[in-house]
């Protein structure tokens, strides 16, 4: 009899308890998290590519002549900036000499002989016979000239000289990594305009086109931005780095631009409308690759998946969402898929 009294009190004080456990009742307030958001925003965006690069001149070449010979004069101090044309080394002349004194004489030869030919007094044969050793002899003259005379082929600065006065020129060759490697007696560059070298890899080579905008600088010169554009595109590409080289064209007037120099360059890319939300509006889990955004819609938000075409600054411009969309930007990592809001 105590056993089913004790049962039937046991049973009374359950029934209790679960009447109570039902009764209690959760502020809804209290299951909202609080976050913070803001407005998919629309803007105009302008990429660009960012690479380093090297200054070279425009044109090079080192200057020499077909045949060894001593250097009897130099013109033009190393750093002068001569013009085409412009004589700027003499060689010893002996070759030279005996091919003029061997001109004269056949000249005379030839001048007798077209005269004879004239009253019909020669036979063919015999004025083709002098006329073939004076046209050789004519272009043996001329070729022993540019032996003896180096002129500059263009307008440009003479950067070094490679044999001096006095010396014997015996085709020496320049070995500076980066520059011409041919036999010259002196380096003459074309240092305005100056092109600065880059290379592009593969993926954004389709980008890029021949007068595409470029802004450069230089370590050497502080505080200073040019502006350029692309003066050449390589028709190939390297097979170990898979990048082609691309040459940007830059005015070089007052020579500050010195050929070596290290470049920061910019190249301009085509602009475009584009979708944006602050970076701290993305949402990613850690060790995870995948970036969310959480999406707001009547209190409730929603988790997406996106994809970053490009992050500026604190800016990153996302593909999926429309303009005008409420994302969460603070409080994204208590927020589950279907999550009320409390939006502060």
């Amino acid at each position: 009899m105590k056993r089913f009294a004790l049962f039937g009190a046991m049973l009374m004080l359950m029934t209790s308890c679960g009447e109570k456990k039902s009764t209690v009742v959760v502020p809804a307030d209290s299951q909202k998290v609080p976050v913070k958001v803001v407005s998919v925003e629309s803007r105009i965006y302008a990429p660009f590519i960012d690479v380093p690069g090297t200054a070279f001149a425009d044109r090079e070449a080192n200057l020499g002549a077909a045949l060894p010979g001593r250097v009897e004069k130099i013109y033009f101090p190393a750093g002068s900036r001569v013009k085409k044309g412009d004589l700027l080394v003499s060689l010893s002349g002996e070759l030279y000499t005996e091919a003029l004194v061997e001109f004269d004489a056949i000249e005379k030869d030839y001048e007798r002989v077209s005269r004879l030919n004239e009253k019909g007094s020669i036979s063919s044969q015999d004025y083709d016979h002098v006329k073939a050793k004076y046209d050789a002899s004519k272009a043996k003259v001329e070729m022993m000239k540019k032996n003896a005379e180096i002129v500059a082929p263009f307008s440009g600065t003479i950067v070094e000289y490679l044999v001096q006065e006095g010396e014997n020129y015996f085709f020496n060759l320049n070995l500076d990594p980066g520059y011409s490697s041919t036999s010259g007696i002196l380096r003459l560059m074309k240092l305005d305009p100056i092109q600065v070298e880059v290379e592009i890899n593969e993926k954004d080579l389709s980008s890029v086109k021949n007068g595409q905008k470029a802004t450069i600088s230089f370590d050497a010169i502080q505080g200073t931005v040019l502006n350029g554009k692309i003066s050449e595109i390589r028709p190939v590409l390297s097979t170990l780095t898979h990048t082609a080289t691309v040459k940007i064209e830059v005015a070089n007037g007052n020579g500050e631009i010195k050929p070596g120099m290290f470049a920061h360059v910019k190249i301009e890319l085509p602009s475009y409308e584009s979708v944006c939300v602050p970076l701290d509006a993305i949402y990613r889990q850690p060790g995870a690759p995948d970036d969310y955004l959480f999406i707001v819609d009547n209190g409730k938000v929603k988790r997406i998946k996106i994809d970053k075409q490009y992050t500026d600054g604190n800016l990153v411009g996302i593909k999926g969402v429309n303009p005008g969309t409420v994302v969460v930007t603070s409080g994204k990592e208590k927020l589950n898929d279907g999550s009320l809001v409390d939006i502060k």
